[in-house]
């Protein structure tokens, strides 16, 4: 029969590689495939332990372990079921010189009805109009006067994201004026609407400052730096 016995001048960690655990799983997952996950994690993770276990004894203690498998899956087996059987280590108590104190919160304070949450948000929401973020900006009829643009040419062209349509009011889109360039769209607009779908964000992105590029990406656009503001934008949103 073999003896286990445990040692406390012997040093009991034991180092598994993840790459034998690894393998031990492709084996059991091969030959075990009803088995679940967890209980494949786990019988893996037995199995190389015993094995890194093994690995450490002499050649003629692991000749006599080999010798009688039935006994070694016995004490295999009783050893796993005691380590399952113990509960769960509790966190370590750390000594305290006084008592502790216990402290609560405030908690979320008084219920609301609906329309008194709308009330009270709405004095923290401020009204701000389009142009004092996005620029000057202008509708289908004051572009078409200023450049001559038709309205179905600037359909097509919000159409295929090649300018930017910022929504005012529930249906009316209006445009800002420093995406155009002699009247017609700054190239790589499309490639940046593609990467930015929402046109409020890619419209912020474009007029702020980017340190990394120089400058606003909208002013690199139009000095011709298509690439360095695409690679920006991939960088931000892709």
């Amino acid at each position: 029969m073999v003896a286990v016995t445990r040692k406390s001048q012997v040093d009991t960690r034991i180092g598994v590689n993840p790459a034998a655990v690894a393998d031990v799983l492709k084996v059991l997952a091969r030959h075990n495939p009803g088995l679940s996950k967890p209980a494949l994690a786990a019988t893996g993770r037995v199995m190389a332990v015993v094995s890194a276990v093994a690995a450490r004894l002499s050649v003629e203690q692991q000749r006599r372990i080999a010798a009688d498998e039935t006994e070694l899956a016995h004490i295999v087996e009783a050893a796993v079921a005691e380590l399952a059987a113990k509960p769960v280590r509790a966190l370590a108590e750390v000594p305290v010189d006084k008592p502790v104190e216990v402290s609560r919160g405030a908690g979320v304070g008084q219920l609301v009805d609906m329309d008194e949450g709308r009330r009270r948000l709405a004095e923290f929401a401020t009204p701000t109009r389009i142009e004092d973020w996005a620029g000057p900006v202008a509708g289908p009829g004051d572009i078409e006067k200023k450049f001559g643009t038709k309205r179905s040419t600037l359909h097509d062209w919000h159409k295929r994201g090649a300018v930017i349509g910022l929504l005012k009011g529930e249906r009316k889109h209006v445009f800002p004026l420093a995406q155009f360039v002699d009247g017609r769209p700054v190239e790589g607009m499309p490639q940046i609407t593609k990467i930015i779908r929402n046109p409020r964000a890619a419209w912020q992105w474009l007029i702020q400052p980017k340190p990394s590029i120089g400058g606003t990406p909208l002013d690199n656009l139009k000095k011709g730096n298509l690439g360095e503001v695409l690679e920006a934008a991939e960088r931000d949103f892709g």
